[in-house]
């Protein structure tokens, strides 16, 4: 994933496409839609078991 790039990440459970913005290094992104910016977004596998590990905005990474 780069600077730039758009993907489509979980918004509150809904499916949402942004531009990434800019990467931290925790390794976890901000994500622009349109004039929103969501920071902090992690990037997951597979999601956390617990329901309170779960984040209100993720990206979640599929094998291909």
């Amino acid at each position: 994933m780069k600077v730039g790039q758009v993907v489509e990440f979980y918004l509150f459970g809904a499916r949402e496409k942004g531009i990434l913005s800019q990467k931290n290094k925790d390794k976890t992104w901000h994500i622009k839609v349109e004039d929103v910016t969501y920071p902090n977004v992690q990037t997951f596998k597979k999601l956390p078991k617990k329901k309170k590990d779960v984040p209100p905005w993720y990206i979640l990474k599929n094998k291909k």
